[in-house]
């Protein structure tokens, strides 16, 4: 079910954090995905934790600035959101202990889950489930 209001907020929010304007704590408050029953918000917003650290409040600026291709994940996180699409992939399943595990030399079962879930549609686009979908939405005119 998509939440309208919900995904306004959250791609709100995220171009927020993206643009260094907002600090990733104020990101992990006002995101809020908890109170909706929309896919995506969740999804995205594990998805989008993933991309900083979470040990201090900072802006994502400076040394914390994401790469270009970590930006390209979050501004196309932030486009899907503001269309009526469903959410078509599998919830992400968060784990604390994969980066230990796989310092360790234990991550090969986090790996292959990775590979199962990377296989079930154009990854390459997440979290779009085809490409055609978001160059369709990449290509018109922005959704404001």
């Amino acid at each position: 079910m998509v939440d309208r209001g919900s995904r306004d907020v959250g791609a709100t929010v995220l171009q927020d954090l993206i643009d260094g304007k907002i600090t990733n704590d104020e990101f992990m408050k006002r995101f809020n995905f908890p109170k909706n029953t929309d896919r995506a918000l969740r999804a995205i917003f594990l998805f989008a934790w993933g991309q900083f650290s979470d040990l201090g409040a900072h802006k994502l600026t400076g040394r914390h600035a994401p790469t270009p291709e970590r930006r390209a994940f979050l501004e196309r996180c932030v486009l899907f959101l503001k269309t009526d699409l469903e959410f078509e992939w599998p919830l992400p399943k968060p784990s604390p202990a994969r980066g230990l595990l796989e310092m360790i030399g234990l991550g090969r079962r986090f790996r292959a889950a990775e590979e199962e879930y990377t296989s079930k549609g154009d990854f390459e686009v997440w979290p779009f489930f085809r490409k055609a979908d978001y160059e369709t939405r990449a290509n018109s005119t922005p959704l404001a």
